[in-house]
């Protein structure tokens, strides 16, 4: 109740104090100064943008003329929704054909002291498609006295028959900053202080929506205080503290998932929900993403100067990549905790694997160092030294001496040019190494493979020492075959020969029970295709598709 006082007192009374809607505004008050106004409007967009406010101003813009008596008085009482010319109907409660049919009924009657009947119908996609059907003959072709204006937050719900009598504006969401700036106007009138930090959290958390901001400012003057601080904030909205969001950000930066299950703890320990402390953290993060994307001073970061350079400092500890991941595995947890009895330990294991993902390799990061001919670079830790090197960095280095190389006679003649042949075996296994360490991928399996020099035909065999990297050699026979074949000077087939403790497990790479056709056609998949150049892999097997059972 106290919310809708506030409105009353602040509710925009003309065109041009409609916040966020300027352009419809402004073809709206064209078509009454040019006498173009048609006889139907649809206003669409999501909750709490103005379209019940816009209304109302345009029906008090036709209705209220200079020479009409009372004028102010007819004025105030259409922005409250009580004139009886201005007729608003909730379409959720008045859905049936019934009210329809009386609707109509009533049109023939003229207005009682304004120029138009104007009909309010709000919520518009709630009626009945019977309901629908029997206002389309009126809408089309209404007495001239009669002005329709439709608003609904789901259009697509609108028949396509009745969109094509109206003419349609699609209110956009309102800017935070702008929010903001009506929010500290409102404070003003108010008589009442707030931090900038405080104002900037309430307008995001209407996001874009003024009427959802405005209910939440009201909740905090409802205090009766005459400063608002962000004590308040957390405790009237039940928004997790400050400091404890930052100390959380802080530990996953770090590595440290003790130190950010303990803040987690703390958070819903003092009341909170799981859902509003992924909300948090998610806007904390987005937060973090855009400043190191687009750089601490885009305009994009709406935050006040402290907030800001908090922003900064801890953005250091991540990359952009990092909150992607950390964005999008919240926002899957969000989903599954809904639907999970153990919520709990679901979101403790989203902020293990958030503070340990840098722990993760990343394949785009060990392919860009592949093929960049050499490591990674390195991630600053908080600290200021060196983090830990990761898996792409460990992969690229090794690209130095292996033993591999001794895994042939002597190395003593020159290296074997790039699409040259030649029957030297240690020259084409010295290019095949020097190649192969360029990348990273490859100069992890090639470690463990051995080459007895032999070419048979078109066909190379390579022993692998390791069972373990059975599948990971599997996957880089299409690259090796390149290798081969540029040393080579033409096609070459590359063939596992797998240990025994290996065999087991399945059969080697060459044997497939696929037919070629199958194989071909499985290549021209372009999705399939994409991942064999990304990876530097080839298709071994086509199985049948599996049935996916939803969980």
């Amino acid at each position: 109740m106290a919310y809708t006082v506030l409105a009353r007192r602040y509710r925009s009374q003309d065109f041009d104090e409609v916040i966020g809607q300027e352009a419809i505004a402004r073809t709206l008050r064209r078509a009454i100064e040019t006498n173009r106004v048609a006889h139907a409007f649809l206003f669409t967009g999501t909750r709490g943008v103005g379209k019940t406010s816009m209304a109302r101003i345009f029906a008090k813009a036709l209705n209220v003329t200079p020479e009409l008596h009372d004028a102010e008085a007819i004025g105030q009482a259409i922005m409250l929704g009580n004139d009886i010319d201005v007729i608003e109907i909730d379409g959720a409660s008045n859905r049936g054909v019934d009210e329809a049919r009386e609707l109509i009924a009533n049109c023939i009657y003229r207005p009682a002291r304004c120029p138009y009947k104007i009909y309010i119908i709000d919520e518009v996609h709630m009626l009945t498609r019977e309901a629908f059907n029997a206002l389309l003959k009126t809408m089309e072709e209404p007495p001239s006295h009669v002005k329709f204006i439709l608003c609904t937050t789901e259009p697509h719900r609108v028949p396509a028959t009745i969109q094509s009598r109206c003419q349609r504006f699609d209110f956009r969401m309102i800017p935070m900053k702008r929010i903001a700036e009506h929010l500290r106007d409102v404070l003003k009138r108010e008589k009442v202080k707030a931090d900038e930090r405080v104002v900037l959290a309430v307008a995001r958390q209407g996001r874009g929506s003024m009427r959802d901001a405005l209910s939440l400012l009201d909740r905090l003057l409802s205090e009766g205080e005459k400063a608002i601080t962000e004590e308040m904030l957390a405790q009237t909205l039940g928004l997790p503290d400050h400091a404890l969001v930052d100390r959380f950000v802080e530990a996953v930066g770090g590595g440290d998932a003790a130190a950010a299950l303990a803040q987690l703890n703390e958070m819903l320990n003092r009341g909170g929900s799981p859902d509003q402390f992924i909300e948090v953290v998610i806007d904390r993060l987005r937060l973090l993403m855009l400043a190191c994307a687009c750089g601490i001073e885009s305009d994009l970061l709406e935050l006040a100067d402290e907030e800001r350079r908090e922003i900064a400092s801890q953005a250091q500890r991540f990359d952009a990549p990092a909150l992607v991941y950390m964005i999008a595995l919240l926002e899957n947890v969000q989903r599954a905790i809904k639907q999970s009895v153990p919520g709990r330990a679901l979101l403790d294991a989203a902020v293990v694997r958030l503070a340990l993902s840098e722990k993760f390799a990343d394949a785009a990061a060990l392919l860009d160092a592949g093929k960049a001919g050499g490591p990674a670079p390195q991630k600053k830790s908080p600290a200021g030294g060196d983090a830990p090197p990761r898996l792409s960095d460990l992969a690229a280095n090794s690209a130095a001496k292996s033993p591999a190389e001794a895994r042939i006679a002597p190395a003593s003649a020159e290296p074997v040019a790039a699409g040259a042949a030649s029957a030297d075996p240690q020259a084409i296994w010295r290019h095949v190494l020097e190649a192969a360490h360029q990348n990273a991928r490859l100069s992890t399996v090639i470690d463990h493979l051995a080459w007895d020099g032999r070419l048979d035909g078109p066909s190379v065999a390579l022993a692998l020492d390791d069972a373990s990297m059975l599948t990971f050699a599997r996957t880089s026979l299409g690259a090796l075959e390149r290798l081969f074949g540029a040393a080579l000077g033409r096609p070459a087939k590359v063939e596992l020969l797998v240990p025994a403790a290996a065999r087991e497990d399945g059969p080697p790479c060459t044997e497939s029970s696929s037919s070629a056709a199958e194989l071909e056609a499985a290549a021209q998949i372009p999705l399939v295709r994409k991942a064999m150049d990304l990876l530097e892999a080839r298709i071994v097997g086509v199985e049948p598709a599996r049935r996916l059972h939803k969980i």
